[in-house]
């Protein structure tokens, strides 16, 4: 009789585990080391008993037969919670499941909506990549940047129409892109209408059921007519009669700064060598940094003429460190630039003079005297940049 039992018993077992496996589609570990203990126990006890010297055989079967029941149960037990899905429900029940399921589609629907209607109203076009980054899906703003009316686009065909140069820096920005720096933002020319033109695209990394995926917003940088790019850094400083204004205000109000005049000096080499579209990037990223740096206050970087520019800087600590700057030669101020493929170091000649609230200069005087040792550090071959008074 045990042994019909234990038969019966090893046959349920392997019977729930494989319907549990058919129905669910999955095979849990636990239970395929469970089948396999109990079968090696009854291997154990049918054909090498004697393998048994701590016990008598007769007493370790009847243990055994209390195991596999227990397995048994155990498997069943779970087995059901798995198939306890409709149990107990009312009509009711399922009417609320139904309302519940019209709630939850209508929220998805009036959520679908408002990402399509603000897609609509974007300047910018986005760029969907797959999880793999093989493929992109774009939307029509980024196709009409593109002059394309495709939707589609394999990375590689995307690739193609990227200038050459350009290329590495595109490929590096999205591959780099991961969980601790998820942002990217990335310049380079691509092909419209048989033209390269300019473009930024700025991206996110997002994860999905454990898998990543990129999405981008892509605009045209126009250096004529698309102010809303990087070149906004460069149309929106206040000019040199609004920079006379502001030293009129300062001088009434008895204040302590320091006037910096920059010459970036090898700005038109760039312009011959890669064109004045490139320069004009340049000019934008470094006079980004410099607002960073040294000039966060409102107004406190103006344009004098298209390569050179004037800083007010009131925080006796921060010129200290532009001073330093100056001395070492560092890359807080000879920057090095990237722009699509294109690598350079922007350098500058700075002429500086210090605001004396006592001084009797009147404030044309005072430009001038900061223009004159701006001059001075551009004839100076030994540095690059001179102090009034030092």
């Amino acid at each position: 009789m045990n042994e019909t039992f234990i038969y019966i018993s090893l046959a349920l077992i392997v019977l729930l585990f494989i319907l549990s496996s058919l129905i669910y589609k999955k095979m849990r570990i636990w239970k395929i080391i469970l089948i396999i203990l109990t079968g090696g126990l009854y291997i154990v006890l049918k054909f090498f008993p004697d393998l048994i010297t701590f016990i008598l055989v007769e007493k370790a079967l009847e243990y055994f037969t209390y195991f596999i029941f227990f397995i048994v149960v155990l498997l069943a037990i779970t087995f059901k919670n798995k198939i306890r899905i409709t149990q107990n429900l009312t009509d009711y029940d399922f009417f609320e499941l139904e309302k519940e399921l019209g709630n939850v589609q209508d929220v998805s629907d009036l959520l679908r909506l408002r990402f399509i209607s603000t897609i609509g109203l974007l300047n910018e076009g986005l760029i969907f990549y797959n999880n793999d980054l093989e493929s992109m899906f774009v939307t029509e703003q980024a196709a009409a940047i593109l002059s394309t009316k495709k939707s589609d686009f394999a990375t590689d065909e995307y690739l193609k129409n990227i200038h050459r140069e350009d290329q590495p820096e595109y490929l590096s920005a999205i591959k780099k892109a991961g969980k601790k720096n998820p942002n990217f933002e990335v310049k380079y020319r691509i092909l419209k209408n048989n033209t390269y033109i300019w473009v930024v695209e700025k991206g996110h990394l997002f994860t999905h059921n454990k898998k990543d995926y990129l999405v981008s917003s892509l605009k045209g940088i126009d250096l004529k007519l698309f102010p809303e790019t990087m070149i906004h850094e460069l149309d929106s400083i206040p000019d040199e009669s609004q920079l006379t204004n502001y030293l009129v205000q300062a001088r009434k109000e008895k204040e302590v700064f320091h006037l910096v005049l920059m010459h970036l000096t090898n700005i038109p080499d760039i312009n011959y060598r890669f064109g004045r579209d490139v320069g004009n990037l340049m000019i934008a990223e470094y006079i980004k940094k410099m607002r960073y740096h040294f000039a966060r206050e409102h107004n406190s970087i103006f344009r004098i003429t298209g390569i050179e520019f004037a800083l007010i800087i009131k925080e006796e600590q921060k010129f200290d460190v532009l001073k330093r700057a100056l001395v070492s030669g560092g890359d807080l101020i000879n920057l090095k630039l990237n722009i699509g493929g294109i690598q350079q170091v922007v350098y500058p000649n700075v002429g500086i003079i210090k605001n004396d609230p006592w001084s009797n200069y009147e404030v044309n005087d005072f430009i001038n005297l900061g223009q004159k040792t701006l001059e001075e550090a551009i004839r100076n071959n030994k540095k690059n940049f001179s102090i009034y008074g030092e």
